[in-house]
């Protein structure tokens, strides 16, 4: 089965061909247009310059896509697409356009929830993946740990009660001068750092519910480098930002592992799956290593390439839904992860 993938939830515009068989995805394609130029100078993303801008790329992102792949959208068995959640304007260009060649070629459509895309990330090198697993997908929009009982049916067990750690990232390399996206450019840094800065205190919840909390670790942030100008001035360059960052980074890998052995052992997990832009973090990735080692759990993480938002997760994802038979569906911003 042939499939392609687009995704537009937020500032990435991409499409893939994806080929589904008895052994697992095979990516024939993968097109992404980034948008980090043009939403830099403000320092996050401006949602009005990202859907127009996603309108200006959408036709050349899906031909070059089928280019590459060698094929025709004739020889297309399914479109998948993202539905939600997201920014709406830049999720309806990806939306309507998969709709509309659908319904022009006769194709089978199916729309994705954006978190089943990247748990379906790691299906393309892990496609034999032992079930259940722990599921982590951490990006710049979301911090949710789920029980995957397969590659389409989660069960919510935690997820942040305020900011996602992705946008931890991009907040403090703001304060810092570093640019954006963070991500990246804290993880650079603090590879750099000869040792790390002084320790951030986790949070506690009275309530005794299990979550996670960023917020107040960006205040951190902010009071650091309100405290000592060059943390402000200092640049990548600087020995005080590297030290902030691999704190930073240290930090945030410690937090989202923390609770995973409790969860493991709660639910007789066999994986840990970890997705999502942030599990493109060098830190994260080492760490989640190492505690599956002592678990005796295997590890499944996408290639970088996979865990940013990208076609091949929705079309690997899209190859295992039931496709859509009614044509009145819409991007929906707040779409919610059926259970199951």
């Amino acid at each position: 089965m042939l499939v392609l993938g687009l995704e537009s939830s937020c500032d990435d515009c991409s499409a893939a061909v994806l080929e589904e068989s008895a052994d697992g995805p095979r990516v024939r394609s993968l097109v992404r247009k980034s948008q980090d130029e043009l939403h830099g100078p403000f320092g996050g993303v401006v949602p009005e310059l990202a859907a127009r801008e996603h309108l200006l790329q959408v036709r050349t992102v899906v031909q070059s896509a089928l280019d590459q792949a060698g094929v025709t959208l004739a020889e297309l068995d399914r479109i998948a697409v993202t539905r939600g959640p997201g920014l709406v304007g830049s999720l309806l260009c990806t939306f309507s356009a998969a709709k509309a060649l659908a319904w022009r070629s006769g194709k089978d459509w199916v729309g994705v929830h954006h978190l089943l895309g990247h748990l379906n990330a790691a299906r393309i090198a892990s496609p034999h993946l032992p079930f259940p697993a722990l599921a982590l997908l951490v990006s710049g929009g979301h911090t949710h740990l789920y029980l995957a009982k397969d590659w389409t049916h989660l069960e919510l067990l935690q997820k942040t009660r305020d900011d996602a750690a992705g946008e931890a990232f991009d907040k403090a390399a703001r304060l810092m001068g570093l640019g954006y996206p963070g991500g990246p450019l804290v993880d650079a840094c603090a590879r750099r750092a000869s040792a790390p800065g002084p320790r951030f205190t986790a949070p506690k919840f009275r309530d005794g519910v299990a979550s996670w909390s960023f917020s107040g670790l960006k205040t951190g942030v902010k009071l650091r480098v309100e405290a000592d100008a060059i943390l402000a001035t200092g640049g990548a360059e600087a020995p005080e930002v590297q030290a902030l960052c691999r704190s930073l980074q240290d930090t945030i890998a410690e937090w989202l592992l923390k609770p995973l052995p409790g969860h493991a052992e709660a639910t007789g997990a066999r994986s840990l799956i970890l997705s999502g832009g942030v599990a493109c973090n060098s830190a994260l990735r080492e760490q989640a290593k190492h505690l599956c080692d002592r678990l005796g759990l295997t590890l499944a993480v996408p290639e970088p390439r996979y865990c940013t938002d990208n076609g091949a997760m929705i079309a690997a994802a899209g190859a295992l839904l039931p496709v859509e038979r009614d044509w009145s569906l819409n991007a929906d911003s707040d779409l919610r992860l059926t259970q199951g």
